[in-house]
């Protein structure tokens, strides 16, 4: 019989693009203590912390708001160029669905 696994209190109010929101900003401030506190005998921790960045990356691309525009910023300057590049491009992106272009 399989364990039962119950939700990370991190992902408890991840349900609409509010909190979708915040838990991309979350995962995105995290350092790598925070991060293996937070997923400690998970399997999520396959994925590494900078990975996980760069999917909240797009997660803010895809559902975020100008309120999500500074963490993002801040990703600009992220040591993994993969997630460079996906902070230029959500932003980029934020910025055409505001202004509609």
């Amino acid at each position: 019989m399989l364990p039962e696994f119950a939700p990370r209190e991190l992902f408890a109010e991840s349900y609409d693009h509010a909190g979708t929101r915040a838990l991309a900003r979350e995962i995105l401030m995290m350092g790598p203590s925070e991060y293996a506190a937070a997923f400690k005998g998970s399997a999520i921790k396959r994925a590494t912390l900078w990975m996980l960045q760069r999917n909240a990356c797009v997660v803010l691309g895809n559902v975020g708001t100008d309120e999500d525009l500074a963490v993002l910023e801040a990703m600009r300057e992220h040591e993994h160029e993969v997630v460079r590049e996906q902070a230029a491009w959500s932003i980029e992106r934020l910025a055409h669905r505001e202004y509609g272009s």
